[in-house]
C-alpha cells in the first residue's frame, strides 16, 4: 500500500514525519511523492497559532479535492490534539483523525484501520528525504515547562519529556553514518533538557557526549531560553570548532512589563547583558532571535522600545510573529487588545528595519572567505550550486549561491563571498 504525507509546521513536526515514514516503511507501506499514485494520504497537522491553524484546515481540504478517489486520508498532530470534536464535525470526509500521539503509536492506528497486504521490503524502498541529505534535525526532547502565558504547547505537547543521552548520541551517529554533516539539535527549549530525566538541565552533558564522536560534522543549537544560557555552556560553544557559533535565542520582546506578562523571566536588561557577555566570548557568533508584536496592552512606547533594541543589538536574522489569542492560555483573558491592522502594521516596520540591518551586514560580507556546506545544484547543468555557511540555519536564514564548485570536491568548501541579494549571498569557490 502507497501512501503520501505532507508534514507541516516547525522541524519538530518534521522529525516526527520522518520518524512515521520509517515506522510504517519497516512494515511493508510504500512512500510515494505523487499523491495521484497513493492509497494514503497521511496529513500531519500544526496548531501552534492562528496562521498555522489556518494553513492546516487549508490543506486538508486541498488534499480532499486532490487525492485519488479511492485514497483514505489521515490526519494527525497538534491541531487534532486542539480540536478533534470540531474537525470531525467540520470534515466528516477525513477518514481517521488522530490526536498527538508518538510515530509509533500513529503506525499501530494506521496498521489497525488500514492495513497493507502487499508488503515491500525497506531496502526495495528509494529512502525518502524530507530535508536535503546534507542536513538533520535531532529532536532531544518534547513538551515544555516554561508556561509563556501566550503559549499553546504546554497544553498541546505536555510536560517535558527528554530523550536519554544514549538515544540522542545514537541518532546523531546514524545521521553522520547516512551522510549528514549537519546536526541540528531541536526543542521547544533545548536549554531545559534532561531536567525530567537528570534532576537538571543536561544539555552541556549532552553537548560533550555528541562531540566525542570522533568525526568532523557541524553542531547547531536551535531554541534556547535567554536565562539558561550559562557562562559553561557558551565556554563549550567556544571550545570545539565543531558547535557552529551560532544561536537561536527567541526573545519575543524586550519591554519589561510586556515580558512579565508573557511570563518571560528576564528583563530588557538582562538581554543586553547576556548578549554583549555572548558577542565578547564569541566574537564570530551569529544570533537569531524571533519577536511577538501586538500583544496585549502593547502600547505605542513598549514597541519603540522593541525597535530602539533591535537598532542596538543588530540580530544577524530575526522573525516576527503578529500575537495570535489562543484558547487555554493565559494571555487569552488580557483585555487591550491590540488590533489586527495595527498588528500587521508593526511586523512590517520590524521586517522592514531588519532588511535594512541585514543588507549592511551583507555589504561588509563581501570579499570574506568562509567555510561552506555545499547542498544540492540548483541548475541541471550543476553551474549554480546553494550552500550554507555557518551563520545560515536550514530553512530560516537564507543561503549561498555558489559557482566553481564540482563533485569532486568536498562538501565543506572554502568560498569568497563575492556580492548578495535579499538575504542570500553569492560566493565562488577557492581552488
Amino acid at each position: 500500500m502507497k501512501f503520501y504525507l505532507i508534514s507541516l509546521g516547525c522541524a519538530k513536526n518534521l522529525v516526527d514525519s520522518e520518524k512515521l515514514t520509517r515506522f510504517l516503511m519497516k512494515e511493508g507501506y510504500v512512500i510515494t511523492d505523487d499523491i495521484s499514485n497513493a492509497s494514503l494520504v497521511i496529513i500531519n497537522t500544526c496548531g501552534f497559532i492562528q496562521d498555522a491553524k489556518k494553513e492546516s484546515i487549508e490543506t486538508i481540504f486541498s488534499i480532499l479535492e486532490e487525492k485519488p478517489k479511492d485514497a483514505k486520508v489521515i490526519v494527525y498532530g497538534c491541531l487534532v490534539k486542539r480540536y478533534e470534536k470540531v474537525l470531525k464535525n467540520l470534515i466528516p470526509e477525513v477518514d481517521l483523525f488522530l490526536s498527538l500521539l508518538p510515530p509509533d503509536k500513529i503506525k499501530d492506528e494506521i496498521m489497525k484501520n488500514f492495513p497493507t497486504t502487499l508488503k515491500a521490503k525497506v531496502e526495495q524502498q528509494k529512502k525518502p528525504l524530507f530535508t536535503p541529505p546534507s542536513y538533520k534535525y535531532i529532536k532531544i526532547s518534547d513538551g515544555c515547562g516554561n508556561l509563556c502565558s501566550y503559549c499553546t504547547i504546554p497544553f498541546i505537547r505536555g510536560p517535558l519529556k527528554s530523550l536519554p543521552i544514549e538515544d540522542i548520541v545514537k541518532q546523531v551517529k546514524t545521521a553522520l553514518k547516512q551522510g549528514a554533516y549537519e546536526i541540528n539539535i531541536i526543542a521547544q527549549d533545548i536549554t531545559t533538557y534532561g531536567m525530567d530525566l537528570y534532576g537538571k538541565p543536561s544539555l552541556e552533558r549532552l553537548l560533550k557526549c555528541i562531540l566525542s564522536i570522533k568525526k568532523d560534522f557541524w553542531l547547531r543549537l536551535l531554541y534556547l531560553y535567554p536565562t539558561r544560557i550559562s557562562t559553561d555552556l557558551i565556554k563549550l560553544i567556544k571550545s570545539d570548532s565543531r558547535i557552529v557559533k551560532y544561536l537561536d535565542i527567541p526573545i519575543q520582546h524586550v519591554n519589561n512589563r510586556i515580558l512579565k506578562l508573557m511570563n518571560r523571566l528576564y528583563t530588557k536588561e538582562f538581554l543586553y547583558k547576556k548578549i554583549e557577555i555572548l558577542r565578547e566570548m564569541l566574537p564570530e557568533i551569529a544570533l537569531r532571535t524571533s519577536l511577538i508584536v501586538g500583544f496585549p496592552t502593547e502600547r505605542e512606547e513598549d514597541f519603540q522600545e522593541l525597535i530602539d533594541f533591535i537598532k542596538i543589538v543588530r540580530f544577524e536574522h530575526l522573525g516576527v510573529f503578529e500575537y495570535s489569542p489562543e484558547e487555554n492560555t493565559s494571555a487569552f483573558f488580557l483585555k487591550q487588545k491590540v488590533n489586527y491592522n495595527l498588528k500587521r502594521k508593526r511586523r512590517k516596520i520590524i521586517m522592514d528595519i531588519q532588511r535594512k540591518l541585514v543588507r549592511v551586514k551583507n555589504i561588509n560580507m563581501k570579499g570574506r572567505i568562509l567555510p561552506c556546506l555545499i547542498e544540492f545544484p540548483v541548475d541541471k547543468y550543476g553551474i549554480i550550486w546553494q550552500g550554507r555557511i555557518y551563520s545560515q540555519a536550514p530553512e530560516v536564514d537564507g543561503v549561498v549561491y555558489i559557482t566553481g564548485y564540482n563533485n569532486d570536491m568536498n562538501n565543506i568548501t572554502n568560498i569568497i563571498i563575492n556580492d548578495y541579494k535579499e538575504h542570500d549571498l553569492i560566493g565562488e569557490c577557492l581552488r
